[in-house]
């Protein structure tokens, strides 16, 4: 019932307005992204919130989602695939997409070098990967993280952005990488300032 309860708290968080902001600009940066792919698996997509606007965008584009809570997968939209897995050991044969998406996912899993090797196996040469994290340096994190109770402070597993990139280093080439999507105030600004942006991007591709 605890976790049940956690992940009704975490997707009705969208429904409130910072929430729904939110979501519709990650909705919009991911879409800019993913132009032109076809088989898309997002690890770690909870609810499916932003899966479901992408395929709406997009219905030709074959949309997987995965996670490893069985409450979320249960909550999860109904009009994309979504399967319960583990994102370091996926059920999927190797070159089956030629997207992966982490959406605030990544630092939430015990071993990412494991993950990240499995999101290479399973991606096509070339393909693309898109890793979005929480900004553990930002102070809409810090709010989150500094609550006891938090789903943040209670699940993630990683907070330092560096490891995470050398070990991405070790399976991908990273073409871009940014902090966006400030959040200041309970409201949405444009900014890269690392002390404001809530989100780091990091965007490669298959070795």
């Amino acid at each position: 019932m605890k976790k049940e309860h956690e992940g009704k708290t975490y997707a009705q968080f969208y429904s409130t307005i910072l929430g729904t902001h939110i979501l519709k600009n990650e909705t919009r940066f991911v879409d800019e992204k993913v132009r032109g792919c076809d088989n898309i698996l997002s690890i770690g997509c909870g609810p499916a919130l932003l899966e479901e606007r992408l395929h709406r965008l997009h219905p030709e584009m074959n949309m997987i989602g995965l996670d490893s809570s069985k409450e979320m997968v249960e909550q999860a939209s109904k009009e994309i695939s979504i399967v319960y897995g583990d994102a370091q050991h996926l059920a999927f044969k190797d070159n089956s997409f030629d997207a992966v998406l982490y959406i605030t996912s990544l630092e939430f899993i015990q071993n990412v070098q494991n993950a990240l090797r499995e999101t290479y196996r399973v991606l096509i040469g070339k393909g693309l990967i898109l890793v979005l994290m929480l900004n553990p340096d930002s102070c809409y994190f810090q709010e989150r993280y500094n609550k006891n109770n938090s789903y943040i402070r209670k699940n993630i597993k990683h907070t330092n952005i560096n490891e995470i990139q050398n070990i991405f280093s070790q399976f991908f080439t990273i073409v871009h990488q940014e902090y966006f999507l400030g959040i200041t105030n309970q409201e949405i600004v444009v900014t890269d300032d690392q002390s404001i942006a809530s989100l780091y991007l990091l965007e490669g591709k298959k070795l």
